[in-house]
Parts: structure tokens; sequence; C-alpha cells
């Protein structure tokens, strides 16, 4: 297994030991100097690293390597393989990884208001007539209401269990 692979969904502060940086770093950039039809410096190469280290740690070293890749291929504009360069194809990948992080969460989020929606084993409006009866009959004041969740109220509905007040903790006189 190579580095990259062993390092490519980790973090940037998590890759261990440093010297795994350092190498897939002088990887990408020796696979960006191809691209460009430029070399650079051992300078150049530790500068790189340093703005990695300290400004990138955040980004996964899969984004890295490929803002390296789409930077040396002109995805982000012309420039030289130089630290200004690599900095600027950096902040372009760190706006790529933000957008998939939001995309990511929204997602998730839509999830999760599907199974709110899944009326078959959360058949909700049967738990709100539920909560609505004991209201009505006493069992449930209006200071407990929320004590009771809506959503295991509608999976006990759906599975045809028996539910009262006391099982969510609710004391009734």
């Amino acid at each position: 297994m190579s580095k990259y692979d062993l390092h490519a969904t980790e973090l940037v502060k998590d890759v261990l030991p440093e010297n795994d940086l350092k190498e897939l770093v002088n990887e990408f950039m020796i696979d960006a100097g191809i691209n460009m039809g430029s070399d650079f410096t051992d300078a150049t190469l530790e500068r790189a690293i340093h703005i990695i280290e300290n400004n990138f740690r955040f980004l996964p070293v899969c984004y890295v390597a490929s803002a390296f890749k789409k930077g040396s291929l002109g995805n982000y504009g012309t420039g030289r393989l130089v630290p200004r360069t690599i900095y600027y194809w950096l902040n372009e990948m760190t706006l790529e990884y933000n957008r998939d992080q939001a995309k990511e969460k929204l997602r998730a989020n839509e999830n999760d208001t599907a199974i709110a929606y899944d009326l078959v084993n959360y058949p909700i409006g049967s738990a709100i007539a539920k909560k609505i009866d004991w209201y009505n009959k006493g069992l449930l004041k209006t200071e407990d209401w929320d004590k009771i969740p809506l959503k295991e109220l509608a999976e006990r509905e759906a599975k045809k269990l028996e539910s009262y007040p006391e099982i969510f903790g609710i004391k009734t006189d």
C-alpha cells in the first residue's frame, strides 16, 4: 500500500509520522512539475510543506493532492510552481472542500427528514392524536407535552405497542 493510499482520507494535521507528509508533498510537487514543465528547489518544497502544515491542516490529504493536480493542469489559472501559486491552489481547493462538506451536511439533513415522512414506521398523526387524547383526559399536562418524544411515540404506534404517559416518565393522577 502506498503512502498516499494510507493517508488519502486523513486530515493533514493527522498524518503521522511527519516525514510521510513531506514525502507526499514531494510527490505532489514532482507531478505538478511534470504537468507544468518546470522544476522546483528544495526551498520551494520546504515552503510548500510549511504552508500546508500551517494553513491547510484541516484539509484531507486527497484534497491537497487534488489541488496540486488541478492547479498544475491549469484549472485555477496559470502560474509558476512557486509557493504563492501553491497557496492559491490550496485556497481554491478549500472552497471546493467547504462546498462538499456543506452538500454532505445537507444530504444528511435530508435523510433525517425522510425518517419523519416514513409514515409506515412513524405514523406521526396517530402519535399526535394520542397525545391530544391524553391531554383531553387530563393524563398529560401542558408542561409535560414535550417530554414525550413524538418520534418514539409514533414508532410505538406503528408497532402496535401499548403506550401511556408513564412509559415516558410522566406521572399521572
